[in-house]
């Protein structure tokens, strides 16, 4: 891993998934699937997830999600499609975001949720590419991490039902190539 990825990715948990990443790829263009040790990754495995990539990033499917994403959201993420979860800006954002991975990027995301028009999470992402033959991205692998604010009660937060205002506070892309 570059020194400049390191200081992409401000949360230590985060760049230890990306000095993974680095390493998982090895000598590839990208890594696969079944590059990835579950071992590297024992204490993030609830914050998983991952995304796969169709008709070249026409739509988005979400295939996994670890526990504390379930969570969170108090819905199951797998086999939904990223216009079944989120509208109106998130989707164009989650989109947007999906694309840049798919373009050969990491996304390192810092963002405050809201809702009904008050602060309720601290939320960072972390979306890196995958590749089953090691030459073109067809799956995204993400984690995300929670902390919930002062005055959160604690509930899920259901994107669906109690839509969510996103204020990014920190947003990088880092290159890959």
């Amino acid at each position: 891993m570059t020194a400049t990825s390191q200081q992409q990715v401000e949360d230590a948990r985060l760049a230890h998934v990306l000095s993974c990443w680095w390493r998982w790829r090895g000598s590839n263009l990208w890594p696969a699937r079944e590059d990835i040790d579950p071992d590297d990754l024992r204490q993030l495995l609830p914050n998983l997830f991952m995304v796969e990539v169709i008709d070249g990033g026409t739509r988005f499917r979400y295939i996994l999600s670890g526990v504390t994403v379930r969570q969170q959201l108090g819905f199951e993420l797998s086999g939904r499609y990223l216009d079944d979860t989120f509208t109106g800006a998130q989707l164009e954002r989650a989109i947007a975001d999906y694309r840049t991975v798919v373009s050969g990027k990491a996304l390192y995301t810092l963002q405050t949720w809201s809702q009904r028009g008050r602060p309720v999470m601290r939320y960072r992402r972390l979306l890196l590419p995958m590749a089953a033959d090691h030459m073109r991205i067809d799956m995204v692998l993400g984690f995300a991490l929670y902390d919930p604010l002062e005055g959160h009660d604690g509930e899920p937060i259901d994107h669906i039902r109690d839509p969510v205002t996103m204020t990014v506070l920190t947003e990088k892309t880092i290159e890959l190539a």
